[in-house]
């Protein structure tokens, strides 16, 4: 049997409350939500049980506050799997918060910053890196951030990045993965206007890493640093909540990446995932 691949996952946690309505209110409007949920969430945390479903073994290197809404997600992130032994727990800083407005279609998001998780990141040691065949970044490029991504590479492990709206050229050069949307790819300094392939196959030939992209209703697309481009369509599905995601797309698409599938099946990978998401309010499938 082939030994479980093994992930170290960097970014955030936090707690949501997701409110789902038909519609996003207008100044001044009151719209009746359909439903609401209260949950653990945050990119990095659910891309981290993300891992876990595909079979990979994680541990998340994040903060929380040392408070009721902290303790619910390291207890969340146990029960699915992840090792959150590298999680620091704020006694001074509250859990990070997140309020999710989702229309199926879309969504509006307020954050609320909490614990410092640079703290976190700078704790991770060439040991942690020995342990792990794979490097997972989500947030902004940081010096902790870089100096982990630097060490990654100097181990020779694996990395990928999740750019979720951000430029993350700075700690990009020669990753393996590079993961956004196309709505985030339209807004980055480079992008060829209205042309999502276009921005992705630039940017992997100058980072000199892949670029996938996530199309919505079609599907996603990976562009290789060779030029290449493969492209992998998607079901078509009424999405209840898109929140998370991304996150579990990422995950399914890491995951296959370690376990030796070739880009389209790394795409069809992530896509199954995000559709088991998408249908349903709240980041957990």
């Amino acid at each position: 049997m082939t030994a479980a691949k093994r992930v170290l996952v960097l970014g955030g946690t936090n707690f949501d409350i997701i409110v789902q309505a038909e519609k996003f209110p207008e100044e001044h409007e009151k719209v009746r939500g359909n439903e609401c949920a209260a949950l653990p969430g945050g990119s990095a945390a659910n891309t981290a049980l993300g891992l876990a479903r595909q079979g990979c073994e994680v541990r998340l290197v994040s903060a929380v506050g040392d408070d009721a809404l902290g303790r619910l997600c390291l207890d969340d992130l146990r029960a699915g799997g992840v090792d959150t032994g590298l999680i620091r727990v704020d006694n001074v800083m509250r859990t990070s918060l997140a309020i999710v407005m989702s229309s199926g279609t879309g969504k509006r998001m307020m954050t609320f910053p909490g614990a410092d998780r640079d703290l976190a990141f700078r704790a991770v040691t060439e040991g942690d890196m020995h342990t792990v065949d794979h490097v997972h970044v989500v947030g902004e490029p940081t010096p902790a951030l870089s100096r982990v991504v630097g060490l990654a590479r100097r181990c020779g492990r694996s990395v990928s990045l999740e750019w979720n709206g951000r430029d993350m050229s700075p700690l990009a050069q020669g990753s393996g993965l590079n993961l956004m949307n196309a709505d985030e790819a339209g807004r980055l300094p480079h992008a060829s206007s209205g042309d999502a392939t276009a921005t992705a196959r630039w940017y992997a030939r100058q980072l000199a890493g892949d670029v996938i992209l996530t199309l919505g209703a079609d599907g996603a697309l990976w562009a290789a640093a060779s030029g290449a481009v493969v492209h992998e369509p998607t079901t078509a599905v009424e999405p209840v909540d898109r929140t998370g995601g991304g996150d579990a797309f990422n995950a399914g698409v890491i995951a296959g990446r370690l376990f030796g599938e070739t880009p389209s099946e790394c795409l069809r990978r992530g896509l199954d995932a995000a559709l088991h998401v998408i249908t349903k309010i709240g980041a957990h499938p």
